[in-house]
């Protein structure tokens, strides 16, 4: 990887363009030999956390090193001016580089096996599946037709994340809380007939989406009433929310949505700080969702096809367990 002074410039309707870009596309062009390259899953793991490195570093060393056009309007200071640069900059490399090793990796993967990755995101009513499914083809048609855009997965992915990141995050609080009061030598008190049943069912059907006859609100409230009284889960707003998908504290509520799954403490536990770095960069830093939904920054394309990239793979990341510590 090269770290080179970088200069980008202003199209007269004040989009920017990077203006020598050469070194860039050969080093995306090598991060992306190592992930075709790569001869096992684990061997793929690393170099993808590899990319995700030399990204962060790409970023740091721009931020700090790169001509960037002065922005037209005005500013209350000099920090405010100088954070909205730097803001346009890490949006930059996040596409330019990010977003182009992974559409390059996709191109590949599509061309040897005929289709991208196929996932399950089992839910009640809504079909997260046939979601995804049509945000594939629409990436697939824009991919093999060399479209800019990809509308329907633009809008799609981040909902996607926020329930494949959410039913994780849910997994792993709920079967390791269960497997800590497994543990213990003695309860406080016997589990009632309900929690005994709810817990039966769990480990009987990791694999398996649950569906119960009751809320989640309710079996999941369960759950977590139980695990904190026998001191497995510390009691928190956020670890409510995570396990029953509303927390309280003092009549504040607390719903499970992308953003607060993302600030939890848990979250941060669990997820590789590679991963949750990227996560923080495209959903809080450069609040992609928000752009995309409500039409905000005119001065960019969030409906390019890099950022969509990005959103794909790390949803695929997510669904394999991969942006995962253990």
């Amino acid at each position: 990887m090269e770290l080179y002074h970088k200069i980008f410039k202003m199209n007269p309707d004040l989009t920017v363009y990077l203006d020598n870009p050469e070194p860039l596309v050969a080093d995306c062009d090598e991060m992306l030999n190592h992930l075709t390259g790569a001869r096992s899953m684990d061997e793929l793991h690393e170099e993808k956390i590899a990319v995700l490195r030399d990204f962060y570093s790409v970023c740091s060393f721009d931020i700090k090193d790169a001509d960037f056009p002065e922005p037209i309007g005005h500013f209350d200071s000099e920090n405010e001016k100088t954070a909205l640069i730097r803001k346009k900059i890490l949006l930059q490399d996040t596409v330019q580089y990010l977003g182009r090793v992974y559409k390059k990796y996709h191109i590949f993967l599509y061309n040897k096996n005929g289709t991208l990755p196929i996932i399950q995101l089992d839910n009640c009513m809504i079909d997260y599946n046939e979601i995804y499914i049509r945000a594939m083809e629409d990436y697939v048609n824009s991919i093999i037709n060399k479209k800019r855009h990809v509308i329907i997965a633009s809008f799609a992915l981040p909902s996607l994340i926020e329930r494949g990141l959410g039913m994780n995050l849910q997994n792993r609080m709920l079967f390791k809380s269960i497997y800590r009061l497994l543990n213990m030598q003695e309860l406080k008190r016997p589990l009632d007939d309900q929690e005994d049943k709810y817990i039966k069912i769990f480990l009987s059907n990791k694999d398996n989406n649950v569906l119960f006859n009751a809320k989640e609100s309710y079996v999941m409230g369960k759950m977590y009433a139980l695990f904190v009284s026998e001191e497995v889960l510390e009691p928190s707003m956020d670890n409510e929310m995570i396990l029953t998908g509303v927390g309280h504290n003092k009549g504040r509520r607390l719903d499970r949505t992308l953003g607060a799954l993302i600030k939890s403490d848990f979250a941060k536990k669990e997820i590789l700080s590679e991963y949750m770095k990227i996560i923080d960069i495209i959903f809080c830093k450069l609040n992609i969702r928000n752009c995309i939904m409500h039409g905000l920054g005119e001065t960019f394309d969030y409906l390019n096809i890099g950022i969509v990239a990005i959103m794909f793979q790390l949803l695929w990341d997510v669904a394999a367990c991969e942006i995962f510590i253990d």
